[in-house]
């Protein structure tokens, strides 16, 4: 009778509700894709599945909040490249290295960022918009979702590669970057096509440039960057991680569950109306492709000469 007394007071997971953890504000693409993964993945494990944006440092600490909690399958993070790898590539310290305090659980999809400007800058092309920053150095701002974030340090590379002098004013969101995009407080933005693209067919933005290595199928008159005479081609990417040292069972039923999600048809058809590539991964892939995407984004971050505090 003692002996399985143990098993019997194991719970099944999950027993109770799970936060899943967005380290940016609301209305951004992480955000965004939390929400639409969240509410199908409470029903496929039968708990609610709570979005709570955590916004602040870059990303940093809505990521350490979940890197010190409790391995135990309740606090995930709906992470990006933003805060897991190129945050920790600029910053002199880092506050986290991305494989060591995490455990990847399974990739959600990537995103296209693209180079957008306000209607009143007046360049139509990526070719006139360096023209103009190289006469008025310094002028022209650029608006990203916190320092240390991918669209910082894209604008820092644009600038390394084109020999330009941008303003960089950083947010902590891509909604208020968005906003003061619009409304020309701030000029230009380095952002992803799910928060950018819609505010371009609306006339509030024009479009100059993709920054993925192809065009998109959307939007087949816009050109790459690197069709654009700079050499710059990335994606984002975004995924769910656990704290280090989550059981591997707790693992593979929260990847198994996402996984069945994101093969949804009503899923992928809400995601990608959103910008969303949708990819489905083991939680070994999924490791693979932070453990590259690090050291891609380190070379960039040295080449750029882009450190922080």
């Amino acid at each position: 009778m003692l002996a399985i007394m143990p098993a019997r007071a194991q719970s099944v997971y999950p027993s109770k509700p799970i936060t899943l953890v967005v380290a940016f504000a609301p209305g951004g693409a992480t955000d965004t894709a939390a929400r639409i993964v969240a509410k199908e993945l409470a029903i496929e494990l039968g708990q609610s599945v709570v979005v709570d944006n955590r916004a602040g440092a870059g990303g940093a600490i809505g990521a350490a909040s979940v890197a010190r909690a409790a391995p135990d399958g309740y606090t995930l993070l709906m992470g990006s490249g933003s805060e897991l790898v190129v945050l920790p590539a600029v910053k002199i310290k880092p506050p986290y290295e991305a494989l060591k305090e995490f455990q990847p659980v399974a990739e959600v999809g990537t995103v296209s960022f693209m180079l957008v400007a306000n209607p009143s800058v007046p360049a139509s092309s990526v070719q006139e918009l360096i023209a103009l920053a190289k006469a008025e150095p310094g002028k022209l701002s650029y608006a990203s979702f916190g320092i240390g974030s991918t669209n910082h340090l894209l604008g820092e590379f644009f600038m390394h590669k084109t020999g330009t002098d941008l303003l960089h004013v950083p947010y902590k969101g891509s909604a208020a970057a968005a906003n003061d995009l619009v409304a020309g407080e701030v000029k230009l933005g380095f952002d992803t096509t799910t928060v950018m693209m819609p505010l371009v067919r609306g006339g509030k933005l024009k479009a100059l440039a993709l920054l993925s290595a192809t065009r998109a199928g959307d939007a087949p008159d816009l050109p790459t960057m690197t069709e654009s005479g700079v050499a710059l081609a990335t994606q984002g990417w975004l995924g769910v991680l656990a704290p280090r040292n989550t059981s591997p069972d707790i693992v593979d039923r929260l990847n198994s569950a996402i996984n069945k999600v994101l093969g949804m048809a009503s899923v992928k058809e809400i995601l990608s109306e959103r910008g969303f590539n949708v990819v489905m991964t083991t939680p070994a892939q999924f490791s693979e492709l932070i453990k590259v995407e690090t050291r891609e984004w380190t070379e960039i971050a040295r080449a750029a000469q882009v450190q922080v505090e």
